[in-house]
């Protein structure tokens, strides 16, 4: 039961406990206690659980403290709080010790609710029962309390720290620091990251990667390259993911130059950029109209372009009514190098649809696989309706149901969503419009 658990397969564990009934091998406590554990734990099903531990207790087995507190995580990751303070009810009347493990996913249901008043209640019971609050339990807190946006509450926690017997550490400062960049409070965020440095403390990737996010979007975009800078001047750990997020921002703002310096210094740094950083580099120099240049990138020797990059590649080519140069991207298509997935077939009916060629649009989604998946045609359906050609939608719908296929509702959403587009109707719309409500309730 344990080897399965550990391997993935928490249900063939649970059966096997069955198999072991089965054959009049009679469980003992470690067993009971690991089929909890894997209901609670593995199968997310804490009613299964709570019925184990029931089962254990009526058996002369009582259940550990560990087995108590598998039930509360379970609950609590089920969203089934009062069952969980009902079980902490429980144990703390059995007498077992009440450790912040048993608290911190009760804490953590409290602020995802954002119920900070019964989390902080929760805080002042657990030192009253001689369980002191340590630094895992305080981030939960200050989690909740940057989520309910009562910074200053926040900020008193952390100051007050040392007399409450905690010290602050890189998790606490880069929650509010985070929390701070999402509220739009990016130059408190900064003020924090000074503190957090004169600490000797290091923010956490997780951290800096959303303070140069909330940064270029709130701040100049200059000020979002100061920050990486400086942040590797402080020795703070940078990684693809930041270098990535700046030249994100950098591309959007059609700021090729400033992309490719990112990508020459990441370059020079032992980082190794990922599909991700070679995807935002092309979809920036697109954007900036330096299509040649991006071609270049994506003959490069060691990128392994994927379909996001081919999705990325027709989208901007077709966008600029360059889709004549694509035959790069199609031969490695065709080359089966990068395997098309429903968001490249749909963004190349968009494509073909905007540019007014819906004959290869249709025979595009005629021939995709078996024929005529569900999105591309919705997205084919949504063309032919928006620009008048409601006739071929028809024609469209009895292809498809020849050939046995059934009309899926994302295209009878789509149809509808292009006649409300279209704006006020007259009556022969509406007779079509009625038409298509008619296929989808089966009556016509």
């Amino acid at each position: 039961m344990s080897a399965l658990s550990k391997a993935g397969r928490p249900a063939d564990a649970a059966a096997l406990f069955d198999d072991m009934l089965a054959h009049g091998v009679a469980p003992d406590r470690a067993a009971f206690s690991l089929l909890l554990h894997i209901y609670s734990s593995h199968l997310a099903l804490p009613s299964a659980a709570h019925s184990v531990l029931l089962w254990m207790t009526r058996l002369g087995l009582p259940p550990s403290p560990i087995d108590y507190a598998d039930l509360v995580f379970s609950f609590c990751r089920a969203e089934r709080l009062p069952d969980a303070l009902q079980v902490l009810d429980e144990m703390r009347a059995l007498g077992h010790p009440l450790t912040t493990h048993v608290y911190a996913p009760i804490l953590q249901a409290h602020c995802a609710s954002g119920d900070i008043q019964s989390a902080k209640a929760l805080i002042a019971s657990m030192r009253l029962s001689g369980c002191h609050p340590d630094v895992v339990i305080h981030n939960i807190y200050v989690h909740g309390l940057c989520k309910a946006g009562d910074f200053r509450a926040a900020e008193r926690l952390i100051e007050e720290s040392g007399f409450n017997g905690w010290a602050p550490d890189a998790v606490t400062y880069s929650t509010y620091i985070a929390g701070l960049c999402r509220c739009g409070r990016v130059e408190d965020a900064f003020r924090q990251l000074e503190t957090m440095v004169a600490k000797g403390l290091q923010l956490t990737v997780v951290g800096l990667n959303i303070l140069l996010d909330h940064a270029a979007q709130e701040l100049d975009m200059e000020v979002g390259n100061e920050v990486l800078e400086r942040c590797e001047e402080l020795g703070f750990e940078v990684d693809v993911v930041t270098y990535n997020t700046a030249m994100d921002h950098f591309g959007k703002e059609m700021q090729w130059l400033r992309v490719l310096k990112l990508f020459a210094d990441l370059l020079k740094k032992p980082i190794t950029p990922d599909a991700h950083t070679y995807n935002i580099l092309i979809s920036g120099l697109c954007r900036a109209g330096k299509f040649r240049l991006a071609k270049f990138v994506f003959g490069c020797r060691g990128f392994v372009a994927d379909t996001v990059t081919c999705n990325i590649l027709i989208h901007e080519f077709y966008g600029a009514g360059r889709e004549d140069e694509l035959g790069f991207l199609f031969s490695d298509i065709n080359a089966a190098k990068i395997v098309p997935d429903t968001i490249t077939y749909n963004t190349l009916v968009d494509c073909l649809c905007r540019s007014g060629r819906r004959s290869q649009a249709a025979n595009l989604v005629r021939h995709i696989d078996d024929g005529y998946p569900a999105e591309p045609v919705a997205h084919l359906t949504y063309w032919l309706v928006r620009s008048g050609h409601v006739q071929e939608a028809f024609r469209l719908f009895d292809d498809i149901v020849a050939k046995g296929v059934a009309l899926d509702g994302r295209v009878f959403a789509n149809v509808i969503k292009a006649f409300c587009r279209k704006g006020p109707v007259d009556c022969a719309d509406m007779t079509q419009l009625c038409s298509v409500l008619d296929r989808m309730l089966g009556i016509g």
